[in-house]
């Protein structure tokens, strides 16, 4: 047709334009919502990991340091390959420790001063990187003030630029390193349709255009299973760091009530059976701890680790194992299961008084059109009360059950009343 083309093929070009923005628009929409999203979790998940090597496994390996002749075991999982499943203890610890300082000198420069793109790496990688060394070949855990925080940044950046890496400034770069490509792809698409009145070309830029955005839908979801990962690790990390909190103080408390010889160690032969057990269950809690923290969730490329999801499903069922042995101490061993269970038993006594506390006010506004079935949920009420002196000196695990139990009878007796009355 040559020259009359762009006049009778005008309707269809401009679809087809009109086609390719919209699809573009709308697929870079949820591209960036995503990014965002993904960046966010990440950054959130990196100051999770930093408090949580700063604070509750920086405090455990002072309170543990103190103690010697301690007999360190390795937890047995299953075949999961994750950072530290092949290290004998002693390495561990060192590793526990090494991280834990990093972690210090980056929570006291302050989460601003860090900036985002050190979080996100922190949150993808943090464990490898802190426990590496510096450009310069010095471990990181031995560089002190700031040269230590400088080398710390480093690492996070890639390494610094003299040593071939990206230095503190490329911090920002870890998440855009994961999507920058498909962006300027399809940034030249647009830029290309623009103009085009040949109806060859618009039906070729469309072609470019939905291309581009398979590949950005695409990145999309991958980045919307690393928002996925990452905040089930964030997840799990503040739940394991409440239930790890009572260890430390425990330790501490061993700790004060014995003879602290002229090195500043408690012999570990010197504590009582329960005592021992209480470090050997803090170590295993620890264990469990840094398997979480240490795992990257990213590969190199930027996609979700197949081993991050194995390493955090081991560790959730290591520690189901943990909660399983410690249900079977009772008698001697219960402060030692106690640790546990204790803060579990004290949630559930919570929900039973909330449950008192509604059963008793449906009673009352049921005595209005049945007196019998007001006074059978006020009895309810009382079915469901969770304390009793006679059972006050139960250990944790068995409080646990006893308030589970009386919650579900009362809960069934509460709706076989509604139904029947």
């Amino acid at each position: 047709m040559g020259l009359l083309e762009p006049i009778t093929h005008k309707e269809e070009i401009q679809k087809l334009l009109d086609d390719a923005q919209h699809i573009y628009d709308t697929s870079k929409a949820k591209f960036e919502s995503q990014k965002e999203k993904t960046s966010k979790s990440l950054e959130e998940l990196g100051k999770i990991k930093i408090s949580a090597w700063s604070e509750g496994m920086e405090a455990f390996v002072t309170s543990f340091g103190t103690f010697k002749n301690v007999e360190l075991n390795r937890v047995e999982t299953t075949n999961t390959h994750f950072i530290g499943y092949n290290e004998e203890p002693s390495e561990t610890l060192m590793n526990i420790e090494n991280a834990s300082m990093t972690a210090s000198e980056v929570a006291k420069a302050g989460f601003a001063a860090v900036g985002t793109g050190a979080l996100v790496g922190v949150a993808a990688y943090g464990g490898a990187m802190m426990f590496g060394s510096a450009s310069t070949g010095t471990a990181i855990a031995a560089l002190s003030g700031a040269a230590k925080t400088n080398a710390t940044l480093a690492w996070f950046g890639g390494g610094a630029k003299a040593a071939g890496g990206l230095g503190m400034a490329a911090g920002k770069l870890v998440l855009a390193g994961i999507v920058v490509a498909p962006i300027l792809a399809v940034a030249a698409v647009i830029a290309g349709v623009k103009g085009k009145e040949r109806l060859e070309e618009a039906k070729k830029i469309h072609a470019e255009a939905e291309n581009a955005v398979a590949q950005m839908d695409t990145i999309t979801t991958c980045m919307h299973g690393i928002e996925k990962i990452s905040d089930n690790y964030s997840g799990f990390i503040k739940k394991l760091n409440k239930i790890f909190a009572p260890f430390i103080k425990e330790l501490d408390r061993i700790k004060s009530e014995h003879t602290i010889d002229q090195d500043g160690y408690v012999d570990f032969d010197d504590l009582s059976t329960v005592e021992q057990k209480t470090l050997h269950l803090s170590w295993l809690m620890a264990q469990i701890y840094y398997h979480v923290l240490a795992t990257p969730i990213l590969t190199s490329t930027g996609e979700v680790s197949s081993d991050a999801q194995k390493a955090l499903s081991a560790s959730i069922a290591d520690l189901k194992e943990v909660r399983k042995d410690t249900f079977k101490m009772v008698g001697e061993d219960a402060p030692v299961g106690n640790l546990l269970w204790k803060p579990i038993a004290n949630k559930m006594l919570i929900i039973n008084f909330f449950a008192m506390a509604f059963f008793v006010v449906i009673g009352i506004l049921s005595l209005g059109s049945s007196v019998l079935k007001g006074i059978l949920f006020i009895v309810c009420a009382l079915l469901a009360c969770p304390v009793f002196f006679k059972f006050r000196d139960l250990p944790a695990s068995r409080l646990y059950v006893w308030r589970l139990v009386r919650l579900i009878v009362s809960v069934v007796v509460v709706i076989a009343i509604a139904i029947l009355l």
